[in-house]
């Protein structure tokens, strides 16, 4: 999501919110004192208040593919946390809501260990599979989202697991254009290229949720020790 134009992000994230506080305060159980912060998909600042505000640190460096305007006033690294190399090694590398979007989460797990400290921290918070289950049984199609094994599988190999925990929100919402601006904001819709929302598949969508306009998100919160 290009965050220069998101404006009403942050008032329909809600469930992306709610796992950025999660994993603050997961953090906290473990380290709240660091000296460099790096945070993957800075975007409108949700996660970077929240570090501002719970944890002591002297350096911070903010990344997304694009920068917006709350990360105008910060140190940034603009571009794809896939191909980027992280400036310096961090005491702490930090993301949240972001992950569930990089196919090669493996290739991934190797960079950042590559660039923490000996002893550093990699925190995160990913979305999982049973995110949006509602809108793929009937579009039959959606992000590959992983599971919390394979989560474990692929970070487990890499750094010391200090928690590994998964938790679920549900949304509910009054008709379905409620719920469709609210998917729009966020920039999660779980549809990809191949459904298009035609005035006969608003209605089957419609009659799909039979009068119950709920979205579930699974996330799953990852502190792991170089």
């Amino acid at each position: 999501m290009k965050f220069k134009s998101a404006k009403f992000y942050d008032l329909y994230a809600k469930p992306q919110i709610y796992a950025a506080n999660a994993l603050i305060q997961s953090l906290k159980d473990y380290r709240q004192n660091f000296k460099d912060i790096y945070e993957i998909g800075a975007g409108s600042g949700v996660l970077t208040r929240l570090i501002i505000d719970n944890l002591s640190y002297e350096n911070l460096i903010l990344n997304d593919l694009y920068e917006s305007e709350f990360m105008s006033k910060f140190r940034t690294q603009i571009g794809d946390i896939s191909n980027l190399q992280i400036q310096n090694r961090q005491d702490l590398i930090i993301s949240s809501s972001v992950f569930q979007w990089i196919n090669a989460l493996e290739n991934l797990a190797n960079r950042l260990k590559f660039s923490l400290k000996s002893g550093g921290i990699l925190a995160f918070s990913i979305f999982i599979d049973g995110t949006l289950r509602e809108l793929s049984s009937f579009t039959n199609q959606g992000l590959e989202y992983k599971n919390l094994a394979q989560l474990k599988a692929i970070f487990g190999k890499k750094f010391e697991i200090l928690t590994i925990k998964e938790q679920e929100i549900k949304l509910k919402f009054s008709n379905l254009k409620e719920l469709l601006t609210h998917l729009k904001h966020t920039g999660v819709n779980n549809i990809k290229g191949e459904f298009k929302l035609t005035k006969s598949s608003y209605k089957a969508l419609n009659s799909h949720f039979n009068d119950d306009f709920s979205l579930s998100y699974k996330f799953a919160i990852l502190i792991l020790k170089n």
